[in-house]
């Protein structure tokens, strides 16, 4: 290995990383310029991220304190796909049931309900308020459902109201509003279709958590609680394609520069010479996995694409690498290599939060792997090989260029003929 062959690897390196670069970056700008559209498209389908709250109960102007809440949220995941990202839409039957009573033992008062929808431009079916089981009339203000009815002196009432609807990425409820608040009596169950469930950091942990046959029952229960944060959930989503993609194109060069090392030290241990032109293909083949898989993660699945990108990648290298290297045990390894450090730590970003740990251990492993087998190797002489090859390819470069010389004939009279041959031994 020379210092001019090691230049042009690392400008074969260079070009590819900067394709890389161009490539992430394309992916990154088609998922950030559709991730809006696609989100208000299904937005406009679905609803937004909801939020409801608790009713206000008002009596003779004043606010009514709820002694008791039994509230039910059924949870039905519907997840959406828009180009290079997934959005978790939802369906929920919202239950809810509040005991209130009046505090004024001489005479009824007139009780009004006021009950905020979490979007006001959703869609909310079957919704309806029951006092003591009696439906009521509503009226509708400013977004809010109305209802009044009377409550008789120091009497107590339940009452009931839900609806179904849909909704986008989380669902919260918020038991007070404006801050901090009292909650007595308090219970609300979640039940889910699906068993990934998350919480939003900002709201309240629930109280019990029971896994049933594939989903979640989830329980808040309280009998005194002073609190001013909400009860959330958030819906899981698969792996959104269009950020994974980007983020190996960006590791891209890594990997390239962990095969790129992998090629040239286990050239130095097998005596296989490998041009930097041969590099220079190479590294488009690595290329091939990281274009293919940005441009079918938007029309197949994400695990299909990595196979068949994989796949590509994998036959053209490794096909290309049999017609350089004849040592059947260093093209195994370099086989190997290509699959560890392209297949195996691009798949790890397929794993939140674990890529940088898989790459490290995957980098510390490699790096041990080649200290083990290079210890025995004699750099000085791997470089001066090298040296000496290029000088005697130049001297034979220049012994091939000098003109070839004839032997010349002793000139002798012309029409004498040379002297026959003596066969009589000299004298003496």
């Amino acid at each position: 290995m020379t210092t001019p062959r090691l230049v042009g690897i690392g400008f074969i390196f260079a070009l590819a990383a900067i394709a890389w670069f161009i490539l992430g970056g394309s992916v990154d700008y088609r998922t950030n310029s559709a991730g809006s559209t696609g989100r208000d498209a299904v937005a406009g389908l679905w609803g937004t991220s909801q939020e409801q709250f608790a009713p206000t109960f008002v009596l003779d102007g004043a606010p009514l304190e709820i002694r008791s809440s039994r509230v039910n949220a059924d949870f039905a995941l519907d997840q959406r796909k828009k180009g290079l990202l997934w959005y978790a839409t939802y369906a929920v039957d919202f239950d809810a049931e509040y005991g209130i009573e009046n505090p004024i033992g001489d005479t009824a008062r007139q009780v009004r309900m006021l009950f905020t929808f979490p979007d006001a431009n959703g869609a909310y079916d079957g919704f309806g308020v029951e006092v003591d089981g009696e439906a009521q009339r509503i009226s509708y203000e400013e977004g809010q459902a109305v209802t009044e009815f009377t409550l008789a002196p120091g009497a107590s009432a339940q009452i009931r109201t839900g609806y179904s609807t849909q909704g986008l990425d989380e669902w919260r409820y918020a038991p007070t509003r404006g801050g901090v608040g009292v909650i007595d009596d308090f219970a609300l169950n979640m039940t889910t279709d699906f068993s990934e469930i998350d919480f939003p950091s900002d709201t309240v942990s629930p109280t019990v958590k029971t896994e049933t046959d594939g989903g979640w029952s989830l329980e808040w229960t309280y009998d005194s609680l002073v609190s001013g944060r909400p009860i959330g959930l958030v819906m899981p989503k698969p792996l959104n394609p269009g950020p994974v993609a980007s983020r190996i194109s960006f590791f891209a060069p890594v990997s390239l520069l962990f095969y790129f090392a992998a090629l040239i030290l286990t050239g130095a241990m097998r005596d296989v010479r490998i041009h930097p032109m041969n590099y220079g293909f190479l590294a488009a083949g690595f290329f091939a996995f990281h274009l293919l898989f940005a441009y079918l993660v938007d029309r197949i699945d994400i695990n299909v694409a990595f196979v068949i990108a994989s796949l590509t990648s994998l036959v053209l290298c490794v096909s290309y690498l049999r017609l350089l290297v004849k040592d059947r045990r260093a093209l195994i390894e370099l086989a190997l290599s290509q699959f560890i450090f392209l297949v195996v730590f691009s798949y790890s970003f397929f794993f939140e939060g674990l890529t940088g740990l898989a790459v490290t251990i995957g980098s510390v492993i490699t790096l041990g792997y080649f200290m083990a087998k290079t210890g025995h190797l004699d750099w000085e002489e791997v470089f001066n090989k090298g040296a000496e090859e290029r000088r005697n390819r130049a001297s034979g470069r220049l012994l091939a260029q000098q003109p070839m010389k004839m032997p010349t004939a002793t000139a002798t009279p012309t029409g004498t003929p040379p002297p026959p041959p003596s066969d009589e031994l000299p004298r003496g």
